[in-house]
């Protein structure tokens, strides 16, 4: 099977403890239908198609929240997953030594694992962002190809792409945000984050059958969260499976007031 890897990153700032690397991946035979659904999900609470969904963004917006409610089901419910990478900072040598370097390392770990857990060829758009050196994308897909090479799965290709044009790497954005979010502050609990950022967490979580999203999971063919370096961040706080709810409740406008 051939998939679509739509993927953007949070944390990289100083003041995060953390940075997420999040892909949003779906089957291409399911790819025009999930789509379709996500555009359906933006008419059903009121967001504008043309405005571009971004973690940064929840805040007061109740619709967002609900948005997110929804999207997760959509995926535990759907062929579509989510896998991401947390890296704790201060533990990484590479993150010392040059945050960017170890920045696409990062990626290509993650993007080889994807091929690798799915047993697919993947096609990947990643969000474009400033970097010193240009070509870190094609360096992603070489790399990650010899990693998994005489294995089943490739990387057909790795694209830079404007994330104002590509509606899925936004839905990569807001799931990538969040959980990057709920893991800094149980890294940093002085961190400050907005209460409609704090109940978005909590919904996404709940949807997952958990309290708070700063764990790493079993594999699952959901929604995977690994932490990195395993040696001294895998199973903080803990390692949960996910055990996904269709009965989540709505917020109103006063919750995140």
């Amino acid at each position: 099977m051939e998939y679509s890897l739509f993927a953007d990153e949070s944390g990289t700032s100083a003041v995060d403890k953390c940075f997420t690397i999040g892909c949003l991946l779906v089957p291409n035979n399911f790819l025009d239908e999930f789509e379709q659904q996500v555009r359906h999900l933006l008419k059903k609470h009121n967001l504008p198609d043309e405005r571009e969904l971004k973690w940064s963004g929840i805040k007061k917006n109740y619709g967002m929240v609900n948005l997110l409610i929804d999207l997760t089901q959509l995926i535990t419910n759907s062929p579509a997953s989510f896998i991401c990478k947390v890296s704790w900072k201060q533990p990484y040598y590479n993150w010392q030594a040059n945050e960017e370097v170890a920045f696409y390392k990062s990626y290509t770990m993650l993007m080889s694992y994807c091929a690798r857990i799915l047993k697919s060829d993947i096609n990947a758009k990643i969000d474009d962002k400033s970097d010193s050196y240009s070509k870190h994308a094609e360096v992603v897909e070489i790399i990650g190809n010899h990693n998994l090479k005489d294995r089943l799965g490739s990387i057909t290709e790795v694209k830079k792409c404007d994330s104002k044009s590509e509606l899925l790497i936004q839905v990569a954005d807001l799931f990538t945000g969040a959980i990057n979010a709920s893991h800094n502050l149980f890294l940093h609990p002085e961190a400050q984050i907005h209460k409609g950022k704090v109940l978005a967490i909590n919904k996404i979580a709940e949807c997952l059958g958990w309290d708070t999203l700063h764990y790493d999971t079993y594999p699952n063919a959901d929604i995977n969260i690994w932490h990195f370096p395993e040696k001294e961040y895998r199973k903080v706080p803990n390692t949960l499976d996910v055990v996904p709810s269709n009965n989540v409740a709505y917020v109103s406008r006063e919750d995140v007031m």
